[in-house]
């Protein structure tokens, strides 16, 4: 993989993860530990800085004081040498560079992005979920976006249905089985490239997923590029316990980028 100047990183890790919640459990879902004891979030950093991704712009909210200590942990660093500024903080780890912007818990997406702006700057940038690993090649993203010219440019997957499926015939004869095959239609897999014009096209009242993106589809500015390989989300506690038995047999393949 040749070199090349990455865009930041907008992270979206301020939710309440309600689904992925058992009784009592009030954990911030990207502070959940995988099965080396690391939280989720580490090892979604840990998949853009293998590809050599350096800033960071974590829109956080829910549990923002723990994301904050477990990164400061992670990467050894005081709370002294935290930079501090209306409802941001930043720090700096060798190479890499986090700013934490705090829009609460409650907030939408795309009051996370607008607030998240003044730290982006005029610059494209990658925007992602703290709760999906994957071993997609980004750079096939900024690959395409970069070719397409377009607002965003997402990364689709396919994925398995939770069910066994049947094909019913006359007689009410069933004539097919098949057990949670594999869905036909795309879904977003949760990786973007955005253009700055994005900014410009977001609403504090409206869902990013419901109004932004559907506008820009309409407007011929939404691009897609597939992924068929290893793609897990954090959705649900099963979400959790079903990676953690694919991380117990095959380690975090999220690490070797394809």
């Amino acid at each position: 993989m040749g070199r090349r100047t990455w865009p930041p990183v907008v992270l979206l890790c301020g939710g309440l993860g309600l689904r992925q919640r058992t009784d009592g459990d009030d954990l911030p879902k990207p502070l959940r530990p995988l099965p080396d004891g690391r939280a989720l979030l580490l090892h979604v950093l840990d998949y853009y800085r293998a590809f050599g991704v350096t800033e960071f712009v974590l829109c956080v909210g829910y549990g923002a004081d723990g994301i904050e200590k477990t990164l400061l942990e992670e990467y050894e660093l005081r709370p002294e040498g935290v930079e501090a500024g209306a409802g941001w903080h930043r720090f700096t780890a060798g190479d890499a560079c986090f700013t934490l912007v705090d829009s609460g818990p409650q907030a939408e997406k795309c009051v996370r992005l607008l607030e998240a702006q003044e730290h982006v700057g005029d610059r494209g940038f990658l925007l992602g979920y703290a709760d999906v690993l994957s071993d997609f090649d980004l750079g096939a993203l900024v690959a395409l976006h970069e070719a397409a010219g377009g607002v965003v440019t997402v990364t689709t997957t396919r994925v398995r249905s939770r069910y066994g499926e049947l094909t019913v015939g006359q007689g009410a004869l069933v004539t097919g089985f098949a057990e949670k095959p594999a869905r036909p239609e795309l879904i977003s897999a949760g990786y973007f490239m955005c253009s700055p014009e994005l900014f410009r096209f977001l609403d504090a009242d409206q869902e990013l997923e419901g109004h932004v993106l559907p506008r820009l589809v309409d407007r011929a500015a939404v691009h897609a590029v597939a992924h068929d390989g290893l793609w897990l989300p954090f959705d649900t506690y099963k979400d959790f316990i079903d990676a953690e038995a694919l991380i117990a047999r095959e380690g975090c393949p999220w690490l070797t980028p394809v």
